[in-house]
């Protein structure tokens, strides 16, 4: 009885100390992942482990620094483990869907931001995480629920605001999207972001006036963004007032050259002035940038018609024809500049397929042109 009373008293007594070495393992784990070096961190948590196997918190916290060395299949069984012994680790559902978040398993982001809001109701982020995985599956209107319930726990929280006019205005509902721009405005007014965002919505429902007020009021903030200067030139544009455009494409064209739109879009506005070889000069730009720039190739053909460059207006057309094969009008303009060249068959051929494409424009053309 005495031996067996002794070998009981030992055992408890190794499990005693197992249990407070697999403790210091798990403190020294976490003091290398506050250094940042996750390889000696999950070391020191596989020895914990190995001590105490149903250690849930250094499954989960193992699975942060696999996580942070991208070894998300080991992150995501650890996470998986520590549920499986602890299933109410907020923590590690919550690890886990972040996780899932970062390699677009949106679903099972989702599902896993869920269970940490049924442990934790307050836990506003997982409603945040949640309602970012819910916009990449372009469920709009379950992100503006969780984004709300974000904003019951924050109610300054700039940055939600903005994410919830965003998601409003991919719902059309751009009066909500300026809304809650405006609320965030409230909040900071030198976001000149917001502003923008701001200028968007109201480009959208045609207020143009409204739009280049706000465009400007980000610029007078961040003078060094070519979108708030690109956008307000669009609005300009569509006001009629396209010198102004001109300047404004022009400073964004400076901060950032590289946007094939920019130049077409510049080239539109000197077209609407006349100033033709200014808008020759921007297609060509928009082409070298995007060789398949199919309505810079179209503009620039019907300038150089004008021109009376039929040769280059006949390529340009035939460029646009062979990128899109059923651009019918790119027919119709080949046509007439091939039988003002004298190549009166091939240009009614040009005609007769634009007909057969639908533009009843062509079919009458020719049959004035194809006598």
């Amino acid at each position: 009885m005495k031996t067996k009373l002794i070998f009981i008293l030992t055992f408890i007594s190794t499990l005693y100390c197992s249990a407070q070495i697999s403790e210091m393992y798990y403190k020294s784990g976490r003091e290398n992942a506050n250094r940042q070096n996750h390889s000696a961190a999950i070391a020191d948590f596989t020895k914990a482990i190995e001590l105490k196997p149903d250690y849930a918190d250094a499954y989960c916290a193992r699975g942060i620094s696999e996580d942070l060395l991208h070894k998300y299949r080991e992150a995501l069984a650890d996470y998986s483990k520590a549920i499986e012994l602890m299933p109410n680790n907020s923590a590690a559902y919550y690890n886990r869907g972040i996780s899932k978040l970062d390699n677009e398993d949106y679903v099972g982001a989702i599902e896993d931001f869920t269970n940490v809001i049924r442990i934790m109701p307050e836990f506003y982020d997982a409603y945040y995480d949640r309602a970012t995985a819910k916009v990449n599956l372009k469920d709009y209107k379950g992100a503006i629920v969780d984004y709300t319930n974000v904003l019951k726990f924050r109610p300054n929280n700039v940055e939600v605001y903005i994410k919830r006019g965003i998601a409003k205005g991919n719902l059309h509902d751009q009066n909500g999207s300026i809304e809650d721009f405006d609320k965030a405005i409230r909040i900071d007014p030198k976001n000149a972001d917001t502003y923008y965002m701001i200028g968007l919505a109201k480009n959208r429902l045609q207020n143009f006036n409204g739009a280049v007020s706000d465009y400007s009021k980000a610029i007078s903030i961040n003078s060094d963004n070519a979108d708030f200067y690109i956008n307000r030139a669009i609005a300009l544009q569509n006001l009629g007032n396209h010198k102004a455009a001109i300047l404004d494409y022009t400073k964004g064209i400076e901060i950032h050259p590289g946007f094939a739109k920019v130049y077409y879009n510049r080239g539109t506005a000197k077209d609407e002035l006349r100033d033709n070889a200014g808008a020759i000069t921007d297609y060509t730009k928009a082409i070298e940038i995007n060789p398949d720039y199919v309505d810079a190739y179209f503009n620039r053909g019907k300038i150089r018609g004008k021109l009376k460059d039929k040769s280059g207006a006949i390529a340009d057309y035939s460029k646009v024809i062979e990128i899109d094969p059923k651009r019918s009008e790119a027919y119709l303009q080949r046509g007439i500049e091939k039988i003002n060249t004298g190549d009166k068959a091939g240009g009614c051929a040009d005609l007769t397929k634009a007909s057969e494409l639908g533009f009843e424009k062509a079919y009458e053309i020719r049959k004035v042109l194809c006598k």
